[in-house]
């Protein structure tokens, strides 16, 4: 019998499925616990439920697992890992280790994505899915039992395959899982969702749930934008500079913003400025990364000498700012190569 899986259902709708299922409601966080902190594959490892309790939820749910089907080590000491869903999808995460001891997972939220960014591999797949609650979470919990448990996940982002905030009510009830003491037990600070601009989700997005947001800019003109992000067509950066503002009024974190620079299209000296002008009056954080080449893509990476320009130009105004070392690019694992 193929039953839904128990990792699908949002936590605040567990003590309602429990007791509809003639359990006792504080049985709901003894599960929460069971699954998320102390990972158990069956029901009948969770003892502290009675034996008819165990079940009961057998009868009805089964604990879902995504399979581990590859991991790829670079040379950088970045894996991806590719998993099967159980309708045979395929998707994967990144796990980078840096030197300052911070381990960060970027994990995906759908089965392709529907956004067309032309720089980016994922988008060459189309819109397959939506991922499941246990799904978004599962790559976590598979990437920490392969790893083993000295390699416990310090920092989520969700920046994989798909957009985020299309896949929304899923993901909301994903990092609600993050959160949750009984679970995760994650510090806000501490997971990072992105966006590609999809401003209307991005502002309920944050007023529902506080967590750090980082948004894919790329571009400092309307006219570049449209070429790489079909999205601006929908939302324009004036729309999304209206919201960054708004948003950096009432956020303790500052905005991320990340921008791929790609050799000769958007890394003018003239893009340079207008970017200053553009961030002028939010807190933000720039994440300069250059362009990650891929099959099939004709976009060149930018010149070292125009990444430091940058930098230096940017950091001379005070905008903080990083040149995001691409990560894993001998194993298709930097930022727009996961397909």
């Amino acid at each position: 019998m193929n039953l839904p899986s128990i990792t699908d259902l949002p936590i605040e709708r567990l003590a309602a499925t429990v007791t509809s299922l003639g359990l006792k409601k504080f049985a709901a966080s003894q599960i929460v616990t069971w699954l998320y902190k102390n990972r158990v594959t069956s029901f009948d490892e969770m003892t502290n439920l009675s034996k008819g309790a165990r079940q009961v939820l057998a009868e009805n749910y089964s604990i879902g697992r995504l399979k581990l089907s590859k991991v790829q080590k670079a040379e950088d000491g970045t894996k991806k890992f590719a998993f099967v869903l159980k309708d045979g999808k395929k998707i994967e995460s990144v796990l980078i280790p840096s030197p300052d001891g911070r381990i960060t997972l970027c994990i995906s939220t759908e089965v392709g994505c529907a956004m067309g960014c032309t720089f980016c591999r994922t988008a060459k797949m189309g819109f397959i899915r939506d991922l499941t609650q246990g799904e978004i979470l599962g790559q976590i919990i598979e990437v920490e039992r392969a790893t083993g448990h000295g390699s416990r996940i310090t920092n989520i982002v969700l920046m994989g395959m798909g957009e985020p905030l299309v896949n929304y009510d899923a993901v909301v009830s994903s990092v609600k899982v993050l959160l949750d003491a009984r679970a995760f037990n994650m510090s806000k600070r501490r997971i990072t969702v992105s966006t590609s601009g999809l401003i209307s989700q991005a502002e309920r997005f944050s007023k529902e749930l506080d967590v750090k947001l980082a948004i894919s800019l790329n571009a400092t003109t309307d006219e570049v934008r449209d070429k790489l992000m079909p999205v601006n067509r929908r939302f324009t950066i004036a729309d999304i500079m209206k919201f960054c503002r708004e948003y950096s009024k009432r956020s303790k974190y500052r905005l991320t913003f990340e921008y791929v620079m790609i050799g000769g299209l958007n890394d003018s000296a003239g893009d340079m400025k207008r970017l200053v002008k553009l961030l002028s009056g939010i807190r933000a954080k720039v994440n300069l990364i250059p362009f990650n080449p891929f099959p099939g893509c004709d976009y060149k990476m930018p010149q070292e000498t125009t990444l430091k320009e940058w930098y230096n130009y940017l950091t001379s105004k005070s905008i903080q700012t990083n040149i995001r070392v691409s990560r894993g690019q001998d194993i298709l694992a930097a930022c727009g190569q996961l397909a």
